[in-house]
């Protein structure tokens, strides 16, 4: 055989063969570094794993019932093996996992660490940065107290968050004052927004019902809505004014809340909504009438049945059926005359009580 001899190769096979040769080298030196990273990061990883189940034992002794004196410090030097931004990482993890009533270990340890620092530098830092901090003083009591400036960042779901953290931490009297903000950030944040404020203790009451005047319907929407599923009793009078509003997204608000709020004497303005000009509010209103009045509100509701809208008609027979017999006779007595709501309405109520009855 003859030896291989360059001598006898073209140059177009010469650089394909420097070609194939340099693609090799760098093949292989893609996967001495991918080997590199990947160690380094099962590293970072256990000795992550490590830090927490020595800082969980470290807790526990700092905060049983009788407290370790060397815990706390046990607890630091195990973060101090850490990066800063991991230890971060853990602390937020763990203080989520313990929960409102057992983060205050982590928060300490958070302090005593002074993390604050690298928090308030991710506040001015990208969005998704500030996202993270957003999770960490949600679950460590907003330790570096950045959450009340982030509520009204340029990023709309980076204020969203900052607002949601405000209502969980008890300080939705500090969140007010985004609600213009989010208002203007599409129906999905204002939907977040509202059960983010319903749920928050201390409710700012007062707040709300100024701004229930506010002059951009999506604020009031907001307020309307928040009202009426915190079921704020002292409110009932602003959501029912609400009810008159020139929005209808309000007046459909405003109709659901007083349902939730459950008040009888707000009976007279739902029946007055049943004229309303938008079929929504009609059809919450049916449905708001059937559980304040009941057999009372039948007849005005039954009229719901020939709505030129069929969601209406459908709201309007389901809450006649919940309307006793009263209710039932008013269905009977449309489904005799051939309306297909109150038919399907009537057959739903029946296969209902013969399925209680087989209970």
């Amino acid at each position: 055989m003859n030896a291989f001899r360059l001598d006898l190769l073209t140059l177009p096979e010469l650089l394909i063969i420097l070609f194939v040769a340099i693609e090799l080298v760098i093949v292989v030196v893609a996967l001495v570094a991918m080997l590199v990273v990947r160690n380094r990061s099962i590293s970072r990883e256990k000795a992550f794993q490590k830090t927490r189940t020595t800082l969980l034992d470290a807790v526990q002794r700092m905060t049983g019932a009788e407290p370790d004196p060397t815990a706390k410090s046990k607890a630091m030097a195990a973060l101090g093996g850490l990066p800063r931004d991991f230890a971060r990482r853990l602390l937020t993890e763990m203080a989520e996992l313990a929960g409102p009533g057992g983060s205050l270990p982590f928060e300490e340890l958070y302090a005593t660490a002074n993390l604050a620092v690298e928090a308030r530098a991710n506040a001015v830092a990208r969005p998704w940065e500030r996202l993270r901090v957003i999770r960490e003083a949600r679950a460590l009591h907003d330790p570096a107290r950045l959450l009340a400036g982030l509520v009204r960042d340029e990023v709309p779901d980076v204020r969203l968050g900052a607002f949601e953290a405000l209502c969980a931490l008890s300080r939705a009297d500090e969140a007010v004052s985004a609600i213009a903000l989010l208002a203007q950030d599409g129906r999905l944040n204002r939907v977040r927004a509202i059960d983010a404020m319903s749920s928050a203790s201390p409710l700012p009451v007062q707040s709300l019902v100024e701004l229930s005047n506010a002059e951009m319907p999506d604020v009031r929407q907001i307020v309307v809505a928040v009202l009426g599923n915190a079921r704020v009793r002292q409110a009932v009078q602003v959501v029912v004014h609400a009810v008159t509003d020139p929005d209808a997204e309000v007046r459909i608000q405003a109709v659901k809340g007083l349902r939730e709020l459950n008040d009888p004497s707000a009976l007279p303005v739902c029946l007055s909504a049943l004229n309303d000009e938008r079929w929504e509010v009609r059809s919450e209103a049916a449905r708001t009438c059937a559980a304040l009045g009941g057999g009372g509100a039948a007849e005005a509701i039954a009229v719901l049945l020939d709505d030129e809208a069929e969601w209406v008609r459908h709201n309007a027979s389901l809450s006649l059926s919940r309307c006793g017999p009263a209710g039932i006779a008013a269905l009977r007595s449309a489904a005799a005359r051939g309306n297909e709501s109150a038919s399907s309405a009537l057959a739903e109520a029946r296969l209902s009580v013969t399925e209680g009855s087989l209970v």
